[in-house]
Formats: structure tokens, sequence, C-alpha cells
């Protein structure tokens, strides 16, 4: 039987159809990371947000990240992996306690199809945010977290209390506050402690923060070492990071230079270099399928890593948020 080439297209275009039909929905409302109002304080774990935010997170392998609205509070994230999807490379380093971590987390719990499950509950008391989390890697790895948080026009301070694996001598009180001393001029300070451990090893660390319209300066200095983070956005599409850091456990000091630009079709390009012969970017562009009245959307994903021994590694994924 002869197969007809208007019966061919036809099948073809019908799988195209279906496939389009299992994308996510596109959003309502798209914010650009170029768009957003600065807050009038900033917590002391975001104290170098924004020049961080610059540099991209190089990854290699290929992956696929779904992530699915299961009911009104609880999300399903699915992660499939192939190779090394992990940050191969980091040209900063953290000396805050959870910096850089998302900071307003809805109620409700995420489910991993990895097995790992993490609860948060939020509680506002007179002037106090209280926000618990609960996070269950598996049958014997746990992590609970309560923090109490409370700001004013000048001040922002936060007391966190979190146990491992339900083990005493994990717990960690961590307490972090930042004021304003002026419109542009923000300290902040970090006093972390184990005190069921021994010895006893406080980490005490101390932060300052000086911004403008469009240019940020930011320092911490810490008993890990000090780092200095500098952030210059020339116009709303384009934006350069530089960070130095000096860490007190011996090496040479490091200096890490990036560049964030969005383009006009949604597309976003991140890359950087540094002093120790290390570079990378990473390229999103969201794909817009029409589907009668509505707009499906896939998000993809390419990075690109040279390493110390100046090898080339890639990276390519997916992201998709139902």
């Amino acid at each position: 039987m002869d197969i007809k080439e208007s019966v061919f297209k036809d099948d073809v275009s019908n799988f195209i159809f279906s496939l389009q039909k299992l994308l996510p929905k596109k959003k309502e409302t798209l914010t650009s990371i170029f768009e957003f109002d600065k807050p009038t304080l900033i917590r002391l774990n975001d104290v170098h947000l924004e020049a961080k935010n610059v540099f991209p997170k190089c990854f290699v392998g290929a992956k696929l990240v779904v992530l699915r609205q299961i009911m009104d509070k609880v999300k399903l994230m699915q992660n499939y992996s192939f190779g090394k999807t992990k940050e191969s490379y980091k040209c900063f380093s953290q000396l805050l306690y959870k910096e850089m971590d998302t900071k307003n987390i809805d109620d409700g719990l995420l489910i991993d199809s990895t097995g790992s499950a993490i609860a948060t509950y939020k509680e506002t008391i007179d002037d106090f945010e209280m926000r618990l989390t609960s996070k269950i890697k598996d049958i014997v790895s746990s992590e609970t977290e309560i923090v109490f948080e409370k700001d004013s026009e000048k001040f922002i301070g936060s007391i966190s209390c979190s146990m491992k694996d339900v083990d005493p001598i994990t717990l960690n009180l961590v307490t972090q506050w930042m004021y304003k001393v002026r419109p542009e001029i923000s300290i902040g300070s970090e006093l972390g402690i184990r005190p069921l451990s021994y010895p006893l090893s406080p980490e005490l660390s101390f932060s300052a923060r000086y911004e403008r319209q469009s240019f940020t300066l930011s320092s911490t200095l810490s008993r890990l070492g000090f780092q200095v983070c500098v952030f210059k956005q020339f116009t709303p599409d384009l934006r350069i990071a530089t960070i130095f850091n000096e860490s007190n456990k011996g090496g040479p000091a490091s200096v890490g230079l990036a560049l964030h630009k969005s383009y006009e079709n949604g597309s976003q390009l991140k890359m950087f270099v540094d002093s120790q012969r290390c570079g990378g970017f990473t390229y999103e562009r969201d794909v817009l399928f029409q589907e009668h009245n509505e707009v499906r959307v896939i998000r993809l994903l390419a990075s690109t890593l040279i390493d110390r021994q100046r090898r080339v590694r890639f990276g390519f994924g997916f992201n998709l948020d139902f």
C-alpha cells in the first residue's frame, strides 16, 4: 500500500501537536532578572546578591528538570541527569550561613523524584516571622531548621536553629543582623555556634555594603577569608561583576570577572573568566510554541566550562515548570 505524502504530513503534524500539549503553558507574567525593585534593607546573607547572580552556574553533562504543581501547596520536582551535572567549579566562596539560598519560600511541600522532601511552614507572631523548614533526604538523613526574623525601617535580624539527622551534636545556632547606617551604607554581622560540640568554635564575620542605583560594593571578613564584590549595571540589559577572594587556608588570592547580557528575544548569556585560568558561560532561552489560543514554553540551557587543566566541557539541559 502506498503512503501518500499528505497523510504522512498529517501524521507528523498530529504527533508534534501531541508533544506540544505536554509542554507547560507560558506564565502570565515573566519578570526579567534585571527588572526588580531593590528592598529598602537587604538581609545579611544577601549582601553580595547582585554581584554573585551575575556569575554563571556552569554544569557538565545533560539534565532535565521538571517542576509540577500537584495540589494547592504540593509540588513535585523531577531531576534526570546524564553525566556530571553539578557545578564543577565555583569562582567565589560563600562565607555566610545560607548565603544565596532562596529566602521567600512559600508554605507547602516539595517532593523530589530522588526520594527527598522539603516542608515549609511560615507564621507571623507579633513583629516576628517564624519559618520552619524540614528536609528529609532518606530514612536516616534529615535536617530541621526554625528561623525567627524581625525587620524594621533600618534593621533586619534573624535567629536560626538547625539540626541534622536528629543528632544533638549537630545543633547549630546562627544569628544575623543588618543595620542601615545611611541610605547608601549598611553594616552587618553573623555569629554561629554549635553549643554541644567540643571544643567550642564560634564563627564570627563582619560585612559592609555600599550601594547606589546601578552600583554596589560589598565585602565580608570572616575566619575563612576575605571577600570583596563589585556590581555595576550599565544598561537595563547589561551588567558586570567582579569578585576578589582571599582564603585563610592558604593559596593565592583569586579575582573573577563576569558579564550578564539579556536579549530582546528573552534569552540570557552569562560568562566569566578568573585569575586561575578558568572560564565558562551559560546560555538560556525560552522557546515558545503556539497552540490555538495558548502559548507553551520550554527553557533550553547550554553550558561550557574551561577548568584549570584547560579542558573544555559542555552541558545541555531543559527546564519545564508546570
